[in-house]
């Protein structure tokens, strides 16, 4: 379908140039597709990269609602939550630091800004939900802090993610898998220490 060649096309370009410096005509041309079509369909470069958005979220919005919706405890659910964020974060992360970089441009576009905000918010909604089921069942400590314990996971997920840190701290015994697990267990056992009464 041509729509959804002109989002991956977008997406591939934004992700290696960056967004400011992808013109509509090049992503017709990777898309082979001209620029009326792109136009018709998104009417702005700026709806093209909230489309691509919109598109990833639901993807893992679809999981997160799955995972919320299962019959596992809350704190398996969260580990749950943990693994597929760490997977899907080491697995697109040119994805994940192209809307980093457009997250900390807010006074340039600050309507696109906050229509990706809003768009990833429902998200960390989903995970709020999952903590506070946690608390009513009394497994999460009462006075955990929401807010930080979301901003845990994705800081560190970002970081690990972000090639010049992750040179840093990755062992040189460790491959891309055994990482990801490193991580997985490491922001499990932080959480957990936190948050499980």
């Amino acid at each position: 379908m041509t729509k959804s060649r002109i989002l991956l096309a977008a997406k591939e370009l934004f992700e290696e140039k960056g967004f400011d410096r992808t013109t509509v005509r090049e992503v017709a041309a990777k898309a082979e597709a001209n620029v009326a079509l792109i136009n018709y369909h998104f009417g702005s470069k700026e709806n093209l990269l909230a489309a691509i958005v919109e598109e990833m979220t639901s993807e893992t919005r679809l999981k997160l609602t799955g995972i919320h919706n299962s019959l596992l405890g809350p704190a398996e659910k969260l580990e749950q939550v943990i693994e597929l964020y760490v997977d899907r974060l080491h697995s697109n992360s040119e994805y994940y630091q192209m809307i980093q970089r457009e997250l900390s441009t807010r006074l340039l576009r600050p309507e696109l800004h906050d229509s990706l905000s809003a768009t990833l918010k429902r998200n960390k909604d989903e995970i709020k939900k999952l903590l506070e089921e946690g608390q009513q069942k009394k497994i999460f400590k009462k006075d955990i802090d929401q807010d930080l314990v979301i901003s845990t996971i994705f800081g560190l997920m970002y970081q690990t993610t972000h090639s010049g840190f992750r040179e840093k701290i990755i062992k040189c015994t460790e491959d891309a898998e055994a990482f990801k697990l490193r991580v997985k267990q490491y922001l499990w056992a932080l959480l957990k220490s936190y948050i499980v009464k």
